[in-house]
């Protein structure tokens, strides 16, 4: 018997997982979107600090942000939350269901339960593009980054994969129906409240007292880094810091060369974006966070912890750029009204 498989089923390879499946969602849909347009569009800048013994590492660093998949609806004025299924038979018949239907399935994954990835940690915010299954091979049929064609899970690894009680990403069968209508093909008015929202979400001062997420987070891990070395994982630590600035799927740079790559798009379809937010410039500050991770790496290869004031220095430096940059956004004219 033959896979079911969603009839035009296509794969782009991409840099960054959430920002590559809707790149191929809106191309399935017959309306393309570019992968950094797509992440643009979700205002995908982020950073997360989190510490402690239950986190691994024990200083745990993030550097997209969290809401990118909702801010991408929201920002092109589409109604589409994300939906769960606390029943992991009735999730996975569902998806089958809505694949034998011609409905691909955007959904989150713990990369620990995809065993193509052989991860040893959990992950559970990883995005996957659910195209079908083979009941006689008992596997999900799924498109993943930047790996060509499909890839192939046991049905069961994908069950466990959609269901996390971590305590730091909880997730519930989270999925999107792939069936929505672009309402405007004129991205403008979306690409002027994603800037806004871009420079809102790192800037938000209701972060400021848990210092957990946007800048007030970086702040924090800006004067907690020279003290990195007392920690008992401390290669590991700037291990995942270099790892999740310039590897994991971020198109490098913590994921600011793909959002400069956005500004570049944006600015072709507005020209005010080249005025409010100038490629050249996220380019810079990409750049600077890669110096970045270059140092973090030479740190986490050392035998004794030294390094993490001169990388606390850099950090700051890179707070300084972009924090400045996303104040202008935030106090562009044209960007006022909408």
């Amino acid at each position: 018997m033959a896979p079911h498989l969603v009839p035009g089923w296509l794969h782009n390879p991409g840099w960054h997982c959430a920002s590559t499946a809707l790149s191929d969602a809106t191309a399935f849909l017959g309306h393309p979107l570019s992968e950094p347009m797509c992440f643009g569009l979700g205002a995908g800048l982020g950073f997360a600090f989190l510490s402690g013994d239950v986190f691994y590492p024990t200083r745990f660093i993030a550097t997209r942000s969290r809401l990118l998949e909702t801010n991408f609806f929201e920002n092109l004025e589409i109604a589409r939350p994300w939906l769960q299924d606390p029943d992991p038979d009735h999730a996975l018949a569902e998806a089958k269901a809505l694949a034998g239907q011609g409905i691909p399935v955007l959904m989150r994954a713990d990369l620990f339960h995809l065993d193509y990835y052989q991860s040893k940690a959990h992950f559970p915010g990883h995005v996957i593009l659910f195209w079908g299954y083979d009941d006689e091979a008992g596997t999900a049929l799924v498109a993943d980054t930047e790996r060509p064609g499909l890839q192939s899970v046991p049905l069961a690894s994908l069950q466990k994969a959609r269901f996390s009680d971590q305590s730091w990403y909880l997730t519930s069968g989270d999925h999107f129906r792939v069936d929505w209508q672009l309402p405007d093909p004129d991205l403008r008015p979306a690409l002027r409240r994603a800037l806004r929202k871009q420079a809102e979400d790192l800037i938000n001062p209701e972060y400021a007292e848990a210092g957990i997420f946007g800048y007030p987070a970086l702040q924090r891990a800006v004067a907690d880094l020279p003290e990195w070395g007392r920690a008992r994982d401390w290669q590991w630590s700037a291990r995942w810091f270099y790892q999740v600035i310039e590897k994991r799927g971020t198109g490098g740079g913590a994921f600011r060369k793909l959002y400069a790559r956005f500004l570049e798009e944006a600015a072709g379809l507005d020209p005010a974006v080249a005025k409010i937010a100038p490629a050249r410039e996220m380019f810079a500050i990409a750049e600077k966070w890669s110096e970045l991770s270059r140092l973090l790496k030479r740190i986490s290869e050392k035998e004794k912890p030294e390094g993490f004031d001169q990388a606390a220095k850099l950090l700051s430096e890179i707070q300084v750029s972009e924090q400045g940059l996303m104040m202008r956004i935030l106090a562009a004219p044209e960007l006022q009204e909408i």
